[in-house]
């Protein structure tokens, strides 16, 4: 349904995404963090919400496969659209509060897994989800997330210290650079060869 979205322009979403990351990214590294470029911050991090946007449409959509050489989606390119994606969002990540960051997440997580996996047993009817093969109430479902949720939530203040390091790490801006030229790359090669492994095509011919 959204295919039109993937492909042909993921090409140009991966090397405009990845020239964002890494304009991002050298601004970080040669700049102090008082005198960095707002600008490029806020746009780094609609770029990562866009690419994984994309991300979720191409694996949603079915358009993701390893072995096929004519896919519309590699697999290494979803793999670089998250580690540029989320390199540029872990920035603003740090400055969220760290329960309502992960409780976020697991929502967007659980949301997504119900969308991949369940279907309506109905057209328009929201009473029950077929859920890998079973029939689940609808209100089973949302109390579950609401439940794993909250447990997130709450576990989420006694991993602070360990996340912090992390999301410092992803942020870095040498891993910034790395992760968008990577991707920037990847773009550019499936755009030139026509050929959406890009990289792996190149390292791994058939």
């Amino acid at each position: 349904m959204l295919e039109f979205i993937v492909d042909p322009f993921l090409g140009i979403i991966a090397l405009v995404a990845g020239l964002i990351g890494v304009a991002y990214g050298v601004n970080k590294f040669t700049k102090s963090k008082r005198h960095e470029s707002g600008f490029l911050k806020y746009l780094a991090l609609a770029t990562s919400i866009v690419i994984g946007i994309v991300n979720i449409i191409a694996i949603f959509e079915g358009y993701v496969d390893t072995v096929d050489p004519d896919v519309v989606v590699h697999w290494l390119t979803v793999v670089l659209i998250f580690l540029a994606g989320m390199s540029m969002l872990a920035d603003p990540l740090k400055e969220t509060p760290l329960a309502a960051m992960i409780s976020m997440i697991t929502l967007g997580a659980l949301a997504g897994l119900l969308l991949l996996f369940a279907d309506l047993e109905e057209p328009g009817d929201f009473t029950n989800i077929d859920l890998f093969g079973f029939s689940v109430p609808m209100w089973l479902l949302i109390l579950g997330i609401v439940v794993i949720v909250g447990i997130v939530f709450v576990a989420s203040f006694f991993t602070e210290f360990t996340v912090d390091r992390i999301l410092q790490i992803i942020s870095w801006s040498p891993i910034v650079i790395i992760f968008s030229t990577l991707l920037l790359i990847q773009g550019l090669l499936m755009l030139v060869l026509g050929e959406p492994a890009g990289i792996w095509h190149i390292v791994n011919p058939p």
